[in-house]
């Protein structure tokens, strides 16, 4: 299971890409060398069912919705697959390094490698702070339902623990997801703006819309 996630969040909370729109990225993303090798194409979306648990340290009953799949060809059928889709998850995986990393790592053989395009029906949180590590502001998890003026992003360092604060970060309905395998986590000092410049560019150009850099991961 990949450990570490970046993310692209953009500066409009309420920003949905027409699905024309992603297919036009992830072409941007193959044409500099910079999409996952080998790739597989799939869609994830809600089922309709959901699981009810109850959580064991809180002791309230808790629920969430399940999500089924589909594959997808190639990118050539993506903006099909995602039509009338106003809850979805499309992953490219693969493997790393590609021609153009995303990000650079002290590693030099292959790793599971993942390109996420996430949207969903109502504004999430976009932040990622971890509960062995209270924070002062009042922060939904990542992916929960949150208020849509809640923008600024709390991140917890993924070595340190440390706050890192991103304005601007904190929600969204729609994010782009590079998701990495074999344990591999940047070098992350102050500021969590690591993803290559040109696939900022890309990313601005074929959404029109600026991109905050967060990110989110699991010990």
């Amino acid at each position: 299971m990949p450990e570490y996630t970046h993310t692209l969040i953009p500066d409009q909370v309420d920003f949905v890409p027409d699905p024309k729109q992603i297919r036009a990225f992830l072409a941007s993303l193959i044409s500099l060398g910079a999409a996952p090798l080998e790739p597989s194409f799939g869609v994830s979306m809600p089922s309709g069912k959901g699981i009810t648990f109850t959580n064991p340290f809180t002791g309230k009953t808790e629920s969430f919705g399940t999500y089924k799949s589909k594959k997808v060809k190639s990118v050539a059928g993506i903006s099909d697959a995602l039509k009338e889709l106003d809850d979805y998850n499309l992953v490219v995986s693969g493997k790393g390094p590609p021609k153009l990393p995303a990000i650079k790592f002290d590693y030099k053989g292959r790793y599971e490698f993942d390109v996420h395009c996430c949207q969903r029906a109502e504004v999430v949180s976009t932040s990622d702070w971890h509960d062995e590590v209270p924070v002062k502001q009042k922060v939904e998890f990542f992916g929960r339902p949150c208020n849509p003026k809640s923008r600024l992003g709390i991140f917890h360092h993924p070595k340190t623990l440390k706050v890192i604060e991103v304005p601007m970060a904190g929600c969204a309905r729609f994010w782009i997801e590079f998701e990495y395998g074999k344990m591999l986590f940047p070098r992350i000092k102050d500021s969590l703006d690591l993803i290559e410049p040109k696939i900022i560019g890309a990313a601005e150009s074929d959404f029109r819309v600026k991109f905050i850099q967060g990110c989110h991961w699991g010990a």
